[in-house]
């Protein structure tokens, strides 16, 4: 067995291992508990990067980083909106933090920049959205929906594992995956109802989410 196939099923069975399932009644904290890494606070996070969060830049919320949360998020009026309004923001920020973590080169999906410096994992992005998305609740900003704890899928039954950030639509009580992780650096990631998302959804293979469906 090489070492880079070893690498691989390292990584796979740390995420299954990492990604055990959550219910849409279940803590964002949970995100990163299993990952070990502290809770965010606007005077302290963790900007994860190198694959599970084997790397970790520790970062503080600025008054500007605070303002650029609220101009890219905007005034949403729906929820659909709302969702729109939040990969705005992961969008932003990602453009904020890449940079100072040397990440700015992430290149989207885990097997493409395998290898490389400066890349991200689909569990690296599942916590940075995470991030994102608490901070913009306690800004006071989301009004449609309610966090909760990544969402998996795979577990080799099916595809190969998988997890991402996820929202629950106050008004339907469905859960919406916030993928980030198959585009490269600091583009909007995509919103994606779970029941499609975890029947192994990827936009190369199925294209975009219907504009009506995100």
């Amino acid at each position: 067995m090489s070492n880079r196939f070893s690498k691989s099923m390292l990584l796979a069975f740390s995420l299954v291992l990492g990604g055990c399932a959550a219910g849409p009644n279940s803590s964002p904290n949970m995100v990163f508990e299993r990952k070990g890494v502290a809770v965010p606070t606007m005077t302290q996070y963790q900007y994860c990067h190198g694959y599970g969060c084997a790397r970790q830049l520790s970062l503080t919320v600025s008054d500007a980083d605070k303002q650029g949360l609220i101009k890219a998020f905007g005034v949403p009026q729906t929820p659909q909106q709302e969702r729109a309004a939040m990969a705005k923001a992961v969008a932003y920020m990602e453009q904020t933090n890449a940079p100072k973590a040397g990440t700015e080169n992430d290149i989207g999906g885990t097997f493409t920049g395998y290898g490389q410096s400066g890349q991200l994992d689909c569990e690296d992005e599942a916590v940075n959205t995470t991030t994102t998305l608490m901070f913009l609740n306690e800004l006071g900003l989301i009004k449609h929906h309610r966090l909760r704890s990544q969402v998996t899928r795979g577990f080799f039954i099916g595809g190969w594992p998988h997890t991402s950030a996820a929202v629950v639509d106050v008004s339907t009580g469905k859960s919406f995956a916030i993928d980030s992780w198959f585009e490269n650096s600091g583009v909007k990631p995509h919103i994606v109802p779970y029941e499609m998302w975890s029947s192994g959804w990827d936009p190369g293979k199925d294209g975009p989410v219907p504009t009506g469906l995100q």
